[in-house]
């Protein structure tokens, strides 16, 4: 999928990419729409800048491991 923003938009927003990726992956995170490890991919960042973000905007924090690492830790 490919999302089109116009450039006066991205340029009024003094935002990049990153930026932007960045805020959409805390809003989805936020509306608990996607998990810890998909906002992480989302925005192309660590789990310590997400962090960062997430508690810099007064969000909590919660990461859970993947369903994989369940799987093997309960087999």
């Amino acid at each position: 999928m490919r999302i089109f923003i116009p450039d006066d938009i991205v340029a009024r927003a003094e935002a990049t990419e990153i930026d932007l990726r960045l805020a959409l992956a805390v809003q989805l995170y936020a509306d608990n729409r996607i998990d810890h490890a998909d906002a992480r991919r989302l925005a192309g960042v660590t789990a310590s800048e997400l962090n960062r973000e997430l508690l810099r905007l007064g969000l909590v924090v919660q990461e859970y491991p993947s369903a994989d690492l369940r799987r093997r830790a309960a087999g």
